[in-house]
């Protein structure tokens, strides 16, 4: 347990990022190689450049967004955001206990370490989840904070985890096929309106 003057500030991974935008890019290549070759034979490209700018902007208003993630500990607050979630300030004198949890998420064999930062109630305050930050960034962060902290040995399942911990799960963990279907329904209402575009 550090003192709470100690300030420590913590970025996720730069190569998730990387990653994910070299896998949009690569993703968008065959679809829109395709979408404009039928576009130029029928004069309907210019609506699939339309499509595709917008789908660049929003792929890097996301990478902005994710560059300006983060995690601190300051000498009063833990603060911290997602990619589109505000900015989280939880006063340190809140904050009753920090608890570091191995879980099992998906088919993934080696177990991902969960931060809960609680009140005295056992009400979650703040997660962290490490597969997102790098070795160590969540052992800081829990140092960091003036509370007990608790590490617990053995690995448990997700959901587990979120039994175990009630209020801890984000609204998408709670609802794995509606995150799904917002994703499919979105791509496909995309893809639709192009091909509709093109080949009308």
């Amino acid at each position: 347990m550090a003192s709470a003057s100690t300030p420590v500030l913590v970025r996720p991974r730069r190569s998730l990022m990387r990653t994910a935008f070299i896998s949009v890019v690569l993703g968008m290549l065959p679809i829109f190689a395709v979408l404009y070759w039928f576009g130029s034979r029928n004069d309907s490209w210019p609506i699939v450049l339309c499509v595709h700018i917008v789908l660049v902007v929003a792929s890097l208003l996301t990478l902005f967004r994710q560059l300006r993630v983060f995690s601190a500990v300051s000498a009063t607050e833990l603060s911290g955001n997602g990619i589109f979630s505000r900015v989280e300030r939880i006063p340190l004198e809140k904050i009753a206990s920090v608890t570091l949890v191995p879980t099992y998420v998906g088919q993934v064999p080696e177990p991902v370490q969960q931060l809960l930062a609680r009140d005295a109630d056992g009400r979650t305050l703040f997660r962290m989840r490490g597969n997102f930050w790098h070795p160590g960034d969540l052992t800081a962060i829990a140092t960091a904070i003036p509370v007990p902290s608790t590490v617990v040995k053995e690995p448990i399942g997700i959901q587990e985890f979120f039994d175990t911990y009630p209020g801890s799960a984000y609204w998408f963990e709670n609802n794995p096929a509606l995150r799904v279907g917002i994703v499919i329904g979105a791509i496909a209402i995309v893809l639709a309106g192009l091909l509709f575009s093109v080949f009308r």
